[in-house]
C-alpha cells in the first residue's frame, strides 16, 4: 500500500499531485465556461477563495469538491478518475 508523505516534509510528489488537483479544477471550471466569479456568486462564497483553491493557497474538503463538481456538470466520480490519470501521467 502507498504511504503518506510525513508531515514535517512535503515531498516532491505531494506538490505535484496538489498542482495536478488545481489545474484539473481550473480546467473543469474553464470547459463549464464559468469564470471564477460565476463560481463564487453560485456557492455564495468571495470570488477570492476560488482563486485561493486554483493556486493552492486553500484546500477544499470532499464535500466542497463535490460542490465543484456538481456545479462543473461532472460527476465525483468521473473527477477522481480523470484526477487518477493526470497523476499518473505525471509520474
Amino acid at each position: 500500500p502507498e504511504k503518506w508523505p510525513h508531515s514535517s516534509s512535503m515531498s516532491n510528489e505531494r506538490v505535484d499531485a496538489e498542482a495536478v488537483l488545481q489545474e484539473l479544477l481550473r480546467q473543469l471550471r474553464i470547459d463549464a465556461g464559468l469564470r471564477q466569479s460565476d463560481v463564487a456568486k453560485q456557492l455564495g462564497v468571495p470570488q477570492s477563495m476560488v482563486s485561493k483553491y486554483e493556486v493552492g493557497e486553500r484546500r477544499l474538503d470532499i464535500l466542497e469538491i463535490r460542490a465543484l463538481c456538481d456545479l462543473f456538470g461532472v460527476s465525483l466520480t468521473d473527477f477522481v478518475i480523470r484526477l487518477e490519470a493526470r497523476l499518473r501521467r505525471e509520474q
